[in-house]
């Protein structure tokens, strides 16, 4: 979606260059953590940014996603996260674990089908389905997938804060394919933006510059306080409650809930990152 976007996901954790991090142990974790942030944010931007093929599903579905979904989960189980964990999920009543768990659960399912080919393209045609119900037909079960009707007065795209969203795609490089012609807060987009960021804070945290990381993660956090979490709750509540087959449902679920997540997660790394030597 975004010209000269990066194109390869982080494979996994390299030995850093230079480091000034004594505990190699945080270390690793840290990179881990970076390169999996960077998965999800690619893994959203795919979901809800095209309609899927069978070929599409199975390289989706397959590898270490349901895994990395599960993380979430993981995370939102330990010590300190309760709070965030049992948070309802809008009108939904899900809370954000149910939501993460929901999100892996069918992930696991859906990957069974992928392996042959026909389940996997007989998959896809029901994913089509939603996809077109949910967000290209207008109707009753049409949910708008981008921010503005969310948080302004109209249904309509390219208001105010899209032009603010605009200005931090600009700020980093990036420019939409279709600029002016495609919502910039459309929640693809924005996925996908949030996922470049994320694979430069983690080759940058990788090459041992970690001031250069650390302002990465603020730049993406300012992006996520303004423009994501002030409406990813309600368009995932509606997704749950207009998706007849649950399958998007459940994937906007175990994103607001990894966006809830990362949010607390990326600014304790941040300011990690950000303490001197």
């Amino acid at each position: 979606m975004f010209a000269g976007a990066p194109a390869n996901l982080p494979a996994g954790c390299h030995e850093r260059r230079e480091t000034a991090m004594p505990n190699e142990e945080r270390e690793s974790a840290i990179a881990m953590g970076l390169a999996r942030r960077t998965y999800l944010y690619r893994l959203f931007h795919v979901v809800f940014g095209s309609r899927p093929t069978g070929e599409g599903v199975a390289k989706v579905l397959g590898g270490e996603t349901p895994a990395l979904l599960g993380s979430v989960g993981e995370a939102l189980a330990r010590d300190g996260f309760a709070d965030l964990a049992g948070r309802t999920l809008g009108p939904s009543g899900r809370s954000l674990a149910a939501c993460a768990e929901d999100a892996r659960a069918w992930a696991e399912r859906a990957q069974g089908e992928t392996a042959d080919p026909e389940r996997a393209e007989a998959l896809a045609a029901r994913l089509r389905a939603s996809y077109d119900r949910l967000f290209q037909v207008p109707g009753e079960h049409y949910v708008h997938p981008w921010e503005s009707p969310y948080t302004g007065k109209e249904s309509v795209v390219f208001q105010e804060s899209t032009l603010d969203v605009r200005s931090f795609y600009h700020a980093a490089g990036f420019k939409l394919r279709a600029e002016k012609r495609f919502p910039d807060d459309h929640i693809a987009a924005m996925m996908d933006y949030l996922g470049a960021l994320s694979q430069r804070a983690y080759e940058a945290f990788a090459d041992g510059r970690d001031d250069e990381a650390a302002r990465t993660l603020a730049t993406q956090r300012q992006f996520v306080d303004r423009h994501l979490l002030n409406w990813v709750d309600q368009f995932a509540a509606k997704v749950i409650e207009h998706d007849a087959q649950g399958c998007y449902g459940v994937l906007a679920g175990g994103m607001a809930a990894f966006a809830a997540l990362d949010r607390v997660l990326s600014e304790q790394v941040e300011a990690e990152l950000a303490e001197p030597e």
